[in-house]
C-alpha cells in the first residue's frame, strides 16, 4: 500500500492520510496520467521559508506564549511546514508601522547606525530559527535613506545618488554586522526588492545596468573590505516576466556575471513559469529560486479580479505555481508574511494582504488559510536536498510535480484544480496506482 496525504474544498480533508493499493499492472481507463521517470534528474530542492517583516513580529508578539509557540512550531518544527530558508528586510516595508531607516539624515560616515528599535524583530528570527534548527537567511532592501535619493522620500521610487552609492553599500555591510552580533548569519542579499516597482511605499529604481554596475563596483567590493565575501549576492529579487530580459542586460556587463550567486523572483503581474527555464539555460550555474509572494486583498496583482481573505484559490495558486516553478528549475520557495492579523495587516500604507496563517490578535487565535495546507502537501513530505524527476502528465486543470529524497524515497504532488472527479493513474519508474482525485483538491503521494 502506498500512503497519501489529501486536501480537499469544502470538506474536512486538511492533509487527511489516505492508503492507495498498487496495480498488478499498469492498466488503461483513466482520464488522466501521471508518469514519474526517475531516470530523468533535474535541480536539488533547498527548501521553504517566509519573509520576518515587522507585521509579523507584532502580531506574533500579540499573541499568548502558549499560542505564539504554536505559530512558531506550525512553521518551523518537524511537524509543521518545516520552513529552513527566511528573508529579513532591511528597515522598513509597506508592512510596517510607520517607514524609518538605521541613520540619523546625512550621516554618510554611518556613525549613527542602530539597529535596536527593530531588536524585538530578530529575536523572535531567533526563536523561529532555533525551532528549525538553523535556517538559510536572505536579506533584502526596499529603499536606501531619503537623502540618498533623487526624488528625497523613501517612497515613490527615486534613484540612488552616486554620492552616496558607496555609504549604501557600507549600509548593508552595517547590517550584516549587526545581525552576527545578534546571532544572526546572512548567506545571501539583493540589491533591492523590486527595482522596477514605482511603488507608495519604500522603493527605488535601478535598471539593469544600474544594478550590475552597483553589485561590482560598490556592493562587492564593500563586502571584501568588510570581510564578508561569503555572503552571497542575489539578482533582480522581481516580477518572472521580465526575468528573461533583466538578467540578460546585467549579465552583458563585464564582470558581473561572476559576483552573482542567485536570481531571486516574484510571482506577481503574470504566471510566466516557463521564463525560468530560459534563464536555467543562460545561468544554469546559478541558483534560482521564489524570494516573495503573497495572495492580495481586495485586488489581485496578477488576475486583476477582487479578492478576499481565506479564499479557496489561494490555495490552488500556491499549487499551480510552485509546482510550475519547481518544473522548471526553480530550488525554493520564500514566502512573505509569515503572519498578519485578521484584516490583512499591520501596514501603514493600507496594502493588505494575506499570510498562511491570519492572527486574531484579539481573541488570541490562529487561523490557518488554504496556502497553509497547500504548501504543506510539498514543504513536510520533500526534504531539503530532494532531486526533481521527471514528472508529466496529460490533462488539462492538473498539475503534477515528483522529487526523490536524500534517503531515496520518491514524493509526488498533484494537484487537480477543476470543479469534476478526476480517475488518475499514476506510474512511477513503471509501476502504477490507479485513484480518484476529488474536485479542488491537492495530493501527496509517497512510494
Amino acid at each position: 500500500m502506498l500512503t497519501a496525504y489529501i486536501t480537499q474544498k469544502s470538506s474536512k480533508y486538511y492533509l487527511k492520510k489516505i492508503k492507495l493499493r498498487p496495480l498488478e499492472s499498469n492498466v488503461g481507463g483513466s482520464d488522466c496520467n501521471v508518469v514519474v521517470d526517475s531516470s530523468q534528474r533535474f535541480q536539488r530542492l533547498r527548501g521553504f521559508g517566509g519573509a520576518f517583516t515587522e507585521a509579523a513580529w507584532r502580531n506574533a508578539d500579540a499573541l499568548p506564549a502558549d499560542v505564539r509557540k504554536r505559530l512558531i512550531d506550525a512553521y518551523f518544527s518537524k511537524d509543521g511546514l518545516r520552513y529552513g530558508m527566511a528573508r529579513i528586510p532591511m528597515h522598513t516595508t509597506d508592512f510596517s508601522v510607520e517607514p524609518k531607516t538605521y541613520v540619523r539624515d546625512y550621516d554618510d560616515k554611518l556613525d549613527s547606525f542602530d539597529v535596536s528599535w527593530d531588536d524585538k524583530r530578530f529575536d523572535f528570527y531567533r526563536e523561529c530559527a532555533q525551532t528549525a534548527g538553523g535556517l538559510f537567511t536572505m536579506v533584502s532592501t526596499w529603499s536606501p535613506p531619503a537623502w540618498m535619493k533623487s526624488n528625497n522620500e523613501l517612497q515613490h521610487g527615486g534613484k540612488l545618488l552616486d554620492e552616496y552609492k558607496v555609504s549604501w553599500a557600507e549600509y548593508y555591510c552595517k547590517f550584516i554586522g549587526e545581525l552576527a552580533k545578534r546571532g544572526i548569519t546572512v548567506d545571501c542579499l539583493s540589491v533591492q526588492n523590486e527595482p522596477e516597482a514605482v511603488q507608495r511605499w519604500e522603493s527605488c529604481i535601478y535598471t539593469a545596468e544600474e544594478e550590475a554596475e552597483f553589485i561590482r563596483d560598490y556592493l562587492h567590493p564593500a563586502l571584501v573590505r568588510n570581510g564578508m565575501e561569503n555572503v552571497k549576492i542575489i539578482l533582480w529579487d522581481h516580477n518572472r516576466d521580465v526575468i528573461v530580459r533583466r538578467v540578460m542586460s546585467s549579465f552583458a556587463l563585464k564582470g558581473v556575471r561572476e559576483l552573482v550567486w542567485g536570481i531571486g523572483y516574484h510571482w506577481y503581474c503574470g504566471t510566466q513559469s516557463e521564463n525560468l527555464s530560459v534563464v536555467h539555460a543562460l545561468a544554469p550555474d546559478k541558483a534560482l529560486f521564489l524570494t516573495e509572494c503573497c495572495a492580495e486583498i481586495a485586488h489581485d496583482s496578477t488576475t486583476g479580479k477582487q479578492s478576499y481573505m481565506g479564499r479557496w484559490e489561494h490555495g490552488e495558486r500556491y499549487g499551480r505555481h510552485i509546482i510550475n516553478d519547481f518544473n522548471n528549475y526553480s530550488e525554493g520557495w520564500i514566502d512573505w508574511n509569515l503572519c498578519l492579523d485578521t484584516k490583512g495587516g499591520p501596514t501603514y500604507v493600507g496594502n493588505y494582504c494575506e499570510a498562511p496563517i491570519m492572527v486574531d490578535v484579539e481573541n488570541g487565535q490562529l487561523n490557518f488559510m488554504s496556502s497553509y495546507y497547500y504548501i504543506a502537501h510539498f514543504s513536510k513530505f520533500i526534504d531539503a536536498g530532494a532531486t526533481r524527476l521527471y514528472c508529466g502528465n496529460d490533462a488539462e486543470q492538473l498539475y503534477s510535480v515528483a522529487f526523490e529524497n536524500p534517503d531515496g524515497h520518491k514524493v509526488t504532488v498533484i494537484e487537480n484544480t477543476s470543479s469534476r472527479r478526476r480517475a488518475v493513474t499514476l506510474t512511477v519508474d513503471g509501476k502504477g496506482v490507479k485513484f480518484t482525485m476529488r474536485p479542488h483538491s491537492i495530493m501527496t503521494i509517497l512510494d
